[in-house]
C-alpha cells in the first residue's frame, strides 16, 4: 500500500476549514428554533438550532450556535426590551452569524446580531394561527357556554404554591369583606417554563376526573412579563380549558394582553386578586338577588293579606247583615212556634192526665185481681209443701231407713250383717240384716 501523500487529522480539519472560509466568507442572516439554551457562568452562551421546511414541522437540519459573553448581555437585554420575551428555547429568532470550523468541536455559527421583530412576528404568527385552528374546529369560546352556579363556593386553583398571586388570591377570598366562606383545593402546577402546558393540561385532566367536586376552576399565575403570557398561548392548554366540563377562569396577571388561554376561558381577569374579587361579587349578587326575591315576595304577600282582609271585611258586613236578617225572621218564627206548641202542650197534658188516670185505675184493678190469684195459688203451694213434709209422713205411718246417717232408698244399697236404723214418727229402732232379697 502506497502511504505517500497521506495527511494528518489535524491537516485534513484544517483544510475543511480553509475550505469553508473560502466558500462562506462573511455573514449570513439565518433563521432557527432554538431548541436548546445553556449560559455558562462565564456569559457564554451556547444553543442548540434546529431547522425545519415549514414552522413546527419535521425537523430536516441541526446546528451549533455560539454568544460570546461580550455580546450576550447586551443582544439578550435588546431582545428582552423588544420583544417583552428573553431569549429561550422554544422560540424561532432571525440571527446575522459567521460559519466557524474548530478543528476539535466541528461546525458551529457565531451568532453577532439577532433581530427581534422577526421573533415577535413570529410568536404573534403562531398565536393567530392557535386562535384560527380553535375556531375552525368551533371550540374556541366552548367553555363560555358552560353554566356557572350563581353561588361558586367550591374552587379548584391551578397554580404555583410560591406564587405571590396564589397568596393573593387566598387572602382576598379570605377577607373578602361579606364574610362569605370559600373552599380552595389548590393543583399544584408549572406557570412558565417549557412544561407550562404539559403541567397546566395534567392538573385540568386531574380536576375532569370528580367534576361534581367543584364549582368553578381558577388558573392563576399574577405578575410577571409578556415573557409569562407567552407560555400560555398554547393549544394544548386552550383545547383542555374548551373541552373542560366546569367553568374556567383565569387571571394570569397581564393587563394590556389576553393570552390563547384567556380567550378560550369561561371569564378573562387581569389578575388573580381579580379573580377572587369577581367569585365575591357574583356570591354577593347572588345575595342580592335572594333578597330582593324576597323582598318581591314579602311585598306580594303584603298586598295578597290586603286584599284578602279587605274583601274578608266585605264579607263580614254581608254576613253579618244577613244574619240580622235571619235571626230577625227566625226569632218571630220562634215566637210563634213556642205559642203553638204552649197551646198544643197544654192540650197534651190535659188528655195525658185523663189518659193515665184511666190507665192507672186499670192497672190498679188488674194487680188486685193478680194478687188474689196469688193468694190463693199460694195456699195451694202451702198445703202441698205440709202434706209432703216428711213428720207428716212418719206420722201416716211410714219409716224411714237410714245406714250411718245415710238415707236407705234401695234394698241393693246394703248388704247382709249391716246395722240400719228405722226412723218412725216417734222414736227409732236399730237392727241388723240377716238377708236381702232383691226384687225381681
Amino acid at each position: 500500500m502506497n502511504r505517500e501523500g497521506s495527511i494528518s487529522l489535524t491537516e485534513l480539519q484544517g483544510l475543511i476549514r480553509d475550505k469553508i472560509y473560502e466558500a462562506l466568507p462573511g455573514s449570513f442572516w439565518v433563521i432557527a428554533e432554538i431548541a436548546e439554551m445553556k449560559v455558562q457562568s462565564a456569559g457564554h452562551c451556547y444553543l442548540e438550532l434546529t431547522g425545519s421546511e415549514t414552522p413546527g414541522g419535521r425537523v430536516t437540519a441541526r446546528a451549533r450556535a455560539t454568544i460570546w459573553a461580550s455580546k450576550y448581555r447586551s443582544l439578550s437585554t435588546f431582545f428582552n426590551a423588544s420583544t417583552g420575551i428573553p431569549l429561550r428555547a422554544g422560540i424561532t429568532i432571525l440571527f446575522r452569524a459567521t460559519v466557524e470550523y474548530h478543528e476539535l468541536y466541528g461546525l458551529s455559527l457565531n451568532i453577532s446580531e439577532i433581530d427581534p421583530a422577526y421573533t415577535a412576528g413570529d410568536m404573534a404568527l403562531r398565536r393567530e394561527a392557535i386562535i384560527r385552528r380553535l375556531t375552525a374546529e368551533g371550540v374556541l369560546t366552548m367553555n363560555r357556554g358552560v353554566p356557572l352556579t350563581p353561588y361558586p363556593r367550591n374552587i379548584a386553583v391551578i397554580s404555583s404554591s410560591k406564587a405571590a398571586g396564589y397568596q393573593d388570591f387566598i387572602n382576598q377570598l379570605i377577607n373578602n369583606p361579606y364574610g362569605y366562606v370559600f373552599q380552595t383545593v389548590l393543583f399544584e402546577a408549572v406557570m412558565q417554563g417549557e412544561t407550562t402546558a404539559a403541567s397546566v393540561t395534567e392538573a385540568l385532566d386531574r380536576i375532569a376526573e370528580e367534576p361534581g367536586r367543584f364549582d368553578v376552576v381558577a388558573i392563576i399565575r399574577g405578575g410577571g412579563s409578556t415573557t409569562d403570557l407567552s407560555w400560555f398561548d398554547s393549544y394544548e392548554i386552550a383545547f383542555h380549558v374548551t373541552q373542560f366540563p366546569l367553568p374556567v377562569l383565569t387571571g394570569i396577571g397581564h393587563d394590556k394582553d389576553q393570552s390563547v388561554t384567556d380567550m378560550a376561558a369561561w371569564r378573562a381577569l387581569k389578575t388573580p386578586t381579580a379573580v377572587a374579587g369577581f367569585i365575591t361579587e357574583r356570591t354577593l349578587d347572588c345575595e342580592n338577588r335572594i333578597i330582593g326575591m324576597a323582598e318581591t315576595l314579602a311585598t306580594s304577600v303584603t298586598r295578597a293579606l290586603d286584599a284578602a282582609n279587605e274583601q274578608l271585611s266585605s264579607f263580614q258586613n254581608r254576613v253579618a247583615a244577613n244574619a240580622r236578617l235571619r235571626v230577625s225572621v227566625s226569632s218571630e218564627r220562634l215566637g210563634f212556634y213556642q205559642e203553638k206548641l204552649h197551646r198544643s202542650s197544654v192540650n197534651t197534658l190535659t188528655r195525658s192526665e185523663a189518659v193515665t188516670a184511666r190507665t192507672i185505675d186499670s192497672l190498679y184493678r188488674s194487680a188486685k185481681n193478680m194478687l188474689m190469684k196469688a193468694d190463693a195459688i199460694t195456699g195451694k203451694f202451702e198445703d202441698s209443701l205440709r202434706h209432703l213434709d216428711p213428720a207428716g209422713v212418719l206420722k201416716r205411718g211410714f219409716t224411714l231407713t237410714s245406714r250411718n246417717g245415710i238415707i236407705i232408698q234401695s234394698a241393693a244399697d246394703l248388704e247382709p250383717g249391716d246395722t240400719i236404723k228405722t226412723h218412725f214418727a216417734e222414736g227409732t229402732a236399730s237392727s241388723k240384716v240377716e238377708e236381702i232379697i232383691k226384687k225381681r
